[in-house]
Order: C-alpha cells, then sequence, then structure tokens
C-alpha cells in the first residue's frame, strides 16, 4: 500500500462503555496485561462530507489480576478513499485488516483510550497502566 493511498480522516470518536473495578484487599498482579480488540468494522456513509468512511468498534482493557480492570468500548469513524474501503471490508470479512491500517486504527484506540483510562484510574486509585513523564535535575544545571 502506498502512503498517498492510507490518508484518513478521523470524523467521529465516542466511548459507548467506561467500567472501571478496584477490588480492595486484593492483590495487585504483578503484571499488568492491556488488550486492544477491534470488534467490528462497517461502512458508513457521512452526508455532511458526502464521502464513504468506516465505523470501527473497539474494546480496549486494562486487566490488574484480581485487584482490578478498567474496560472501555467505543467506536470511531474514519474515512479513506473508496477503493481502500472496500480493501479493508474484504479482508475484514476474514476478520483481518492490513498491517498498516491495522496499526493506524490501534493507534487511535490506544491514544484515545489510554487518556481516558489514566483518568479513570486516578479518580478510583488503580496505578496507572503506563509511565508518566517526569522531569529530571541535571547537576551540572543546578549552579
Amino acid at each position: 500500500m502506498k502512503n498517498e493511498k492510507m490518508q484518513a480522516k478521523l470524523l467521529s470518536f465516542g466511548f459507548t462503555k467506561l467500567n472501571i473495578e478496584k477490588n480492595v484487599g486484593k492483590k495487585l498482579a504483578e503484571e499488568i496485561k492491556s488488550n486492544i480488540r477491534i470488534i467490528e468494522i462497517d461502512k458508513s456513509k457521512i452526508d455532511i462530507v458526502k464521502q464513504d468512511a468506516l465505523r470501527v468498534n473497539f474494546e480496549f482493557e486494562i486487566n490488574y489480576g484480581d485487584f482490578g480492570n478498567v474496560l472501555i468500548c467505543g467506536f470511531f469513524i474514519i474515512a479513506f478513499n473508496s477503493k481502500l474501503i472496500k480493501e479493508i471490508l474484504k479482508s475484514w470479512a476474514d476478520k483481518k485488516i492490513p498491517n498498516e491500517i491495522r496499526t493506524m486504527l490501534l493507534n487511535v484506540i490506544l491514544q484515545r483510550s489510554s487518556l481516558k483510562a489514566l483518568e479513570l484510574e486516578e479518580e478510583i486509585g488503580l496505578p496507572l497502566h503506563m509511565q508518566m513523564p517526569r522531569l529530571k535535575i541535571n547537576p551540572a544545571s543546578d549552579k
């Protein structure tokens, strides 16, 4: 696939389910695991922009073992050229997506869902599922 074919425009994004659970008294798992699943891909007609697009339904889950769980479900609508949409839908019939497209779609999910997960984890007191940036003092600049 050529890069000019890969041009995409995110038209809409929304969450349909936000579920977070913390089990007080349970032991935190040694490893926090996360998983992203594309549940469904359908063709979507966007009349406002007069363009065909894809509606992608997804699940984003973070598992803390018995200690807790975060489940975020949602959808987004993304526009591609019509030829690429046909290719994606044809491959999705076998529940497969070309690697370049899959990476693009998973990055959309990861970026939006990670931000929401961080907010929810902070509110309920679960450990953050990803490392936050930290500043370090440079001893040489302390003079």
